[in-house]
């Protein structure tokens, strides 16, 4: 089956939509404020789901808990999350976020807002909408074809 020209389309605008919003992170990223990519993500899941294990995170980010392992560490480190035994399985280790973290990620979520805002000035109201919509629906559906063919 040959791709029609929509998915030739949407392929090629989401790999330069990848790359413009890297290069965007990129620059100037720590003077705005901004934390690391990792650390934004791992923090969302702990401002959503509260104090949550590795293998946890690891589930909601699909990735691999050993990757999880060294972005907590990190963080750790920089003071944003702690790591304590679970009160009710002590053989589980839960990570929560700190004060620090939290702020880090509010901050961090502001900056882009305020960014998305800058470039989405001309947008209706509606298209806005759609675009939020659609985005998510797309990482949904992305998402459920990944886990169909054993991507985490």
């Amino acid at each position: 089956m040959q791709p029609d020209d929509s998915l030739r389309t949407i392929e090629a605008q989401v790999a330069m939509l990848l790359r413009l919003s890297d290069r965007t992170r990129r620059a100037g990223a720590r003077a705005r404020g901004e934390i690391e990519r990792s650390a934004y993500l791992v923090l969302g899941v702990l401002a959503q789901d509260g104090p949550t294990s590795v293998n946890g995170i690891a589930d909601a980010l699909r990735l691999d808990p050993s990757t999880v392992t060294r972005q907590v560490l990190a963080m750790e480190q920089a003071g944003q999350v702690v790591r304590a035994a679970d009160a009710s399985d002590g053989r589980v280790t839960l990570v929560r976020p700190t004060e620090e973290g939290l702020a880090a990620l509010e901050r961090t979520r502001e900056v882009r807002a305020r960014l998305y805002g800058e470039v989405l000035d001309g947008w209706s109201a509606e298209d806005r909408g759609d675009l939020a919509r659609l985005l998510t629906r797309l990482n949904a559906d992305v998402d459920t074809w990944g886990r169909a063919h054993g991507d985490r």
